[in-house]
């Protein structure tokens, strides 16, 4: 019996050992891109065993996942795809099922300029929460700075003002995630960051994370940076007719401790702009009295310069310190002649004169940003620290010469005078929380601080004195201070098909105004809540739908709070408002993404609602002028409620990698009522489309041909007429595609005139103005070089680790 028992305890004993040399595992995980998070399809993962030299190898489905069954052993792991730097493990040790995680693969920026050549390659990506623009990829950004990126930017809309919106909604314009440029227009300072140091624009959906103020939507210009160890940049020279010269360059160095990264800028610009204006002035009757016409030619010069030099420091695998620093510098010289002509009654001349102007405006731009992040165990569990401080300053001169031509030779004088200084500082800090089943939470606090101050002059030379004497009225020194406290939360969830976020912020504001001269000072404190919702169902084969609802807040400039005169000309008398307060919107959308085989397609629906609009109006001063008209007043006051409803159809067409069709068609009807005594209601509808087409007639040329169109824009008082335009670029690769040379005209045709026509305060006013056609050459060189091989020497490299590390094994 005892042998029997060992005899079947023997045979118990060799089965198991059978099954355990049997006995396989499971290797899994998820290979996603590493700049864009998301799942990489057709990825391959290979498993070699180093003893035995057998492949076990694997394909990612379309959510990034592989799974692989292997025997215990040690393996050589590789997981490589076209365009992207291979990941390797020289010696992975299998004895139990690995979960491996989430796998992020960097792009191959040896192959990118290749890609970026493809006609069929896309220029927009969509995501849950946002839509990427590839700016890089675009030819039409050639020789051009970041508002022509902008303007090139799907469903963004830069006016003729300069001002930025999305769907009818101001855009906060931020550069790597960080608000941007103080003081200074968003148009001025942006159209110094060239082109070519722009990788791509994500436009996000308004979440809590983000500042409420004017911000439907956020505009992230995301500049180039490098993602694998070496070196690159691109060098770029432009000549443009009428002047648009400059020469740029971006210079990226990465090692496995620090990215570093600089553009430096220079550019000489002018622009050449003719405007004629005609006003018809009524009696009570409204039978014409008189008429004035004005005939203006404007050259506008700037030259500016820019350097931003920024770094990454990989303090360990979980610690990441960013720093950077901005300078930009820019003189602008306005030189302007008017021919004025006073006629009254009508068609009889009474006065005419000739106004030369000359504009000299000298401004500095300085930033520093500090970024502190850190990464815990968990993969999405992170916490940052971000400061940032900026000041900018800007010394206007402005002198007028008037010289009366008919009846006599009066000749006078004027001179203004502004010194204007902005300080803005912020701290704040974001925290990320992955939770269970695909939860995440996020919340965070930020303090920001702004002072300004502005000193402004006006002065008429005494002929007697041969002096300039100051013009009380005219003249003031404003004191602006302002501290925001913001506190956000947001919660996110992910289902098999449907996600969706809520989020709230908070944000409590202080502001003051001084008028030092008049010693008078105008305090403003209010607390706001801000929500926010966003729910997205995905169908299947790339099927988007999503909707989303913000609120945000529009705060009165520091023009329109000051209380100080300024007019632009004799009979209106520009003032500002110090009670004016802020206004709000609410806005909501429905839009759904369809990608086909050769079509995509994006469609929205969009509607927006705001309440005690600032709205200019009007008001008799009582006076008149020496020539007996009144003279008006123009002051912001909260008045109106705004609605604004629209549609915007957008879809690319690439039939194949030759031609690239794309199109966007936005009809939008605005509705402003409630307004005092109803005299600024209005009602309109507005059609908006651009349309392009991308050709690629051999390897290396391409040209792009864009088509604008709006119609007409109608208020209670004010018109602005249809207009249309279209641009032309063509780009001619040489060297393997290391250089581009472009050709680029804007507005070919010249067409691009805006007509504008108002009725206000018995006047009759037609204004129109253009630019002249812009003719660009530009020639930019791109150069890399990494630290890795090329694939035949890796792969070769592969081969020689698996030699290696069995030499050692046998050892």
């Amino acid at each position: 019996m005892k042998l029997f028992g060992i005899l079947i305890t023997f045979l118990l004993s060799f089965s198991l050992l059978g099954q355990e040399l049997n006995k396989t595992n499971l290797v899994t995980g998820y290979v996603k891109d590493a700049e864009t998070h998301l799942p990489l399809q057709f990825v391959t993962v290979t498993l070699q065993d180093i003893n035995s030299g057998e492949l076990t190898g694997d394909v990612t489905d379309k959510e990034g996942k592989f799974e692989l069954s292997v025997q215990d052993s040690k393996y050589y792991c590789i997981v490589e795809s076209l365009s992207f730097q291979p990941f390797i493990i020289k010696v992975l040790s299998v004895n139990q099922d690995i979960e491996m995680g989430v796998i992020e693969l960097e792009k191959n920026v040896e192959n990118l300029d290749e890609i970026e050549l493809i006609a069929r390659s896309k220029l927009v990506d969509h995501e849950m929460t946002k839509k990427i623009y590839n700016a890089s990829k675009d030819i039409a950004n050639i020789g051009g700075n970041a508002i022509t990126v902008l303007e090139n930017t799907p469903t963004v809309k830069v006016d003729l003002q300069g001002n930025i919106t999305i769907r009818g909604n101001p855009a906060l314009v931020l550069v790597d995630g960080k608000p941007y440029a103080g003081q200074i227009s968003n148009a001025d300072i942006l159209s110094l960051i060239p082109a070519n140091s722009i990788n791509k624009v994500e436009i996000i959906s308004q979440s809590a994370k983000y500042d409420a103020e004017g911000s439907g939507a956020i505009l992230n210009i995301i500049l180039k940076k490098r993602t694998i160890e070496g070196y690159n940049g691109t060098v770029e020279g432009h000549l443009g007719i009428p002047d648009n010269d400059g020469l740029s360059a971006f210079v990226n160095y990465k090692t496995d401790k620090i990215n570093m990264y600089s553009t430096v800028s220079f550019n000489h610009a002018v622009k050449i702009k003719d405007t004629e204006i005609e006003q018809i002035f009524l009696d009570e009757n409204q039978e014409p009295t008189g008429n004035f016409d004005q005939i203006r030619s404007d050259y506008r010069q700037r030259n500016s310069f820019l350097i931003n030099l920024g770094s990454d420091f990989y303090l360990d695998e979980k610690n990441t310190l960013t720093t950077s620093v901005l300078y930009t510098n820019a003189n602008k010289n306005y030189d302007s002649e008017l021919i004025l002509n006073d006629y009254q009654p009508l068609n009889t001349l009474i006065k005419s004169s000739i106004r030369d102007v000359d504009d000299n405006t000298d401004e500095g731009f300085l930033e520093a940003y500090i970024r502190y992040a850190t990464r815990f165990e968990k993969e999405g569990h992170q916490l940052s620290f971000d400061l940032k401080y900026d000041n900018s300053l800007a010394d206007n001169e402005t002198d007028i010469l008037n010289t009366e031509t008919f009846p006599g030779n009066g000749v006078s004088e004027q001179k203004y005078v502004k010194d204007e200084s902005v300080d803005n500082f912020y701290l704040k800090a974001d925290y990320t929380l992955p939770l269970k089943n695909d939860a995440n939470f996020e919340a965070g606090i930020k303090t920001s601080f702004r002072n300004y101050d502005n000193d402004f002059a006006s002065s008429n030379l005494n002929p007697s004195t041969n002096r300039f004497d100051l013009i009380p009225d005219f003249t003031s020194r404003i004191a602006y201070k302002e501290t925001i406290n913001a506190f956000y939360a947001s919660y996110s969830k992910q289902l098999e098909k449907l996600s969706f976020s809520l989020g709230l912020r908070t944000e409590i504001t202080n502001t003051e105004i001084e008028e030092k001269i008049i010693d008078s000072t105008f305090a403003n404190d209010y607390t706001d809540l801000f929500p926010n919702a966003l729910i997205t169902y995905s169908f299947k084969e790339d099927n988007l739908l999503s909707i989303g609802y913000t609120k945000y807040i529009d705060r009165p400039s520091i023009s329109q709070l000051n209380p100080f005169n300024s007019f632009t000309d004799e009979r209106f008398i520009l003032v500002g408002n110090p009670y004016l307060q802020p206004y709000y919107t609410n806005y909501f959308y429905l839009e759904y993404y369809h990608e086909f085989e050769k079509v995509t397609m994006n469609t929205a629906l969009f509607y927006s609602n705001s309440t005690d609009r600032i709205l200019n109006v009007l008001e008799n001063t009582g006076n008149q002028t020496i020539d007996g008209f009144d003279i008006f007043r123009r002051i912001p006051i909260n008045n109106g409620t705004l609605n604004y409803t629209g549609l915007e159809v957008e879809a690319t067409y690439s039939p194949n990698n030759k031609l690239r069709l794309y199109g966007v068609l936005s009809p939008y009807y605005s509705q402003l009522s409630d307004t005092r005594d109803n005299a600024y209601d209005f009602d309109n509808w507005v059609w908006y489309g651009n349309f392009r087409l991308l050709y690629r007639i051999n390897n290396t040329l391409r040209f792009n041909i864009d088509y604008t169109y709006q119609s007409a824009q109608k208020t209670a008082i004010t018109e602005l007429k249809a207009f249309q335009y279209a641009n032309l670029n063509v780009a001619k690769d040489f060297w393997g595609g290391k250089s581009t040379l472009s050709f680029k005209v804007n507005d070919i045709f010249y067409t691009k005139k805006a007509q504008f026509s108002s009725l206000e305060a018995n006047t009759i006013t037609q204004r129109d103005f253009i630019f002249d056609t812009q003719y660009l050459l530009s020639f930019s060189y791109r150069f890399n070089k990494s630290n890795r091989r090329n694939s035949q020497n890796r792969a070769k490299d592969i081969d020689k680790n698996i030699f290696e590390i069995e030499d050692q094994l046998k050892q």
